[in-house]
């Protein structure tokens, strides 16, 4: 193990003694919520269950569900099982598509949160040694105080930069001698070839070895690339602002798959249509329990993310607990275009298959009279002639229409043509008549 803050009992925890705690902890959470939150008392007479109805880990599916519409309907602090004089701070999600997921944490809950951000972290490769850039904007957004915390907690020296101003960023990483990094990983893409149009090799001028990228789907095309310009080892975090923000779940140096500390969060993967369990390598929603929140504390959240659980118990590295594929989509990014159903992440995957093409791409959905379109717009890597952007256009229309059997219309543009975020990237913009 690589890391200074690796907690060999809580990661290597047995099996049993692992349901054991869960267990535990989960009738715990229950019988919270069933008190002190009026939503979760409801819904749980209404399914005539009780706290002390759940005797085993598997009675979990006699618990409610809990979706997004929930915490929305129950704003702002309708789903808090913790009285405001209890908490210390507010986070919030963007609130893009309605009113935003409000979030209060006790000083318990940000514990956990900086105790599993140290865990991912310390997954990741960082070590008290570590300078720690932290390029994400702080704010309402969970993402860099997730990070800032656990990094403090490591022990490691943290330079929180805050988002945008690029080219500040990579004078800083240059100025303290960065050698890690967080965000975004388009942000992470973006900075390499921003470093280069300065005359910058971020391989061989900057120090920075290690990133842990979320908050977006990334594939392993882009991960690759990140790899390949700055010699990184690259490691991809999962989490949301519903269960504490980044730190559910991270991958370790085996790359193959996300371990979920389980001491904190329950997983468990069903078929989003018939909300059934799904077997091991099979694909299926995402849905989490939290068990050691005080503050807002989740029972069964859809989380719309579609996944699977690998079929493995144990890990070379050493960690017992569950892990996950990375997150492929999420079930309402999906769009469909001339009864095509379309996900982002498949569009990713072909533009990072060319080297000429940039990190930076929107999907434009369209309508021509009473047809929906679809537009795929990318950034070259340079500037070329409108010729040869006009043959990679074609190339990556060929691509696409080879996954999705859908031909869009693809145009590329010159570098730096579309807005680059340092948070999380708009991909599809929907300018079709509602």
């Amino acid at each position: 193990m690589k890391a200074s803050y690796f907690q060999r009992g809580s990661e290597q925890i047995d099996r049993k003694a692992l349901d054991a705690l869960q267990l535990r902890r989960l009738r715990a959470t229950a019988k919270l919520v069933y008190q002190k939150v009026p939503f979760y008392k409801g819904e749980m007479k209404r399914l005539g269950v009780a706290p002390g109805d759940i005797r085993r880990l598997s009675d979990i599916t006699k618990l409610p569900f809990t979706v997004k519409n929930d915490l929305r309907d129950a704003y702002p602090f309708g789903m808090m099982a913790a009285p405001l004089e209890k908490c210390v701070e507010l986070h919030a999600s963007s609130g893009t598509t309605g009113k935003p997921v409000t979030v209060c944490y006790t000083p318990h809950d940000l514990d956990v949160w900086s105790d599993v951000m140290a865990r991912c972290l310390t997954m990741s490769g960082l070590t008290k040694k570590d300078v720690f850039q932290n390029p994400i904007p702080y704010g309402l957004f969970t993402g860099a105080f997730g990070f800032h915390y656990g990094a403090q907690k490591v022990g490691a020296l943290v330079v929180p930069a805050g988002g945008g101003q690029t080219e500040r960023q990579l004078q800083l990483m240059m100025d303290y001698g960065v050698t890690f990094i967080s965000g975004v990983a388009s942000y992470a893409a973006h900075l390499g070839q921003k470093a280069a149009e300065m005359g910058l090799n971020p391989a061989k001028d900057l120090k920075v070895r290690n990133g842990l990228f979320g908050a977006e789907f990334f594939t392993s095309g882009l991960k690759e690339r990140i790899s390949e310009a700055w010699d990184m080892d690259v490691h991809d975090i999962y989490g949301l602002t519903e269960m504490c923000g980044p730190g559910v779940s991270t991958d370790c140096d085996m790359h193959d798959g996300l371990h979920l500390w389980e001491d904190h969060f329950i997983v468990e993967i069903l078929d989003p249509k018939t909300l059934e369990p799904v077997e091991a390598e099979e694909e299926g929603e995402v849905v989490l329990t939290t068990i050691t929140k005080e503050g807002m504390p989740l029972l069964r959240y859809r989380t719309r993310d579609i996944s699977f659980l690998l079929d493995t118990r144990k890990c070379e590295c050493g960690r017992t607990h569950v892990k996950h594929a990375p997150v492929k989509a999420r079930t309402d990014d999906m769009f469909i275009v001339k009864g095509t159903n379309v996900y982002p992440s498949q569009v990713e995957s072909v533009l990072m298959r060319f080297p000429a093409v940039g990190s930076n791409y929107r999907i434009v959905l369209y309508r021509t009279g009473l047809l929906d379109q679809m537009r795929v717009e990318v950034e070259a890597r340079r500037k070329m002639p409108d010729r040869d952007a006009e043959i990679l256009a074609r190339e990556i229309q060929d691509g696409i229409h080879s996954v999705v059997t859908l031909r869009p219309e693809v145009k590329v543009l010159p570098p730096g043509s579309i807005e680059q975020v340092t948070v999380k990237a708009k991909r599809v913009v929907d300018e079709r008549p509602k």
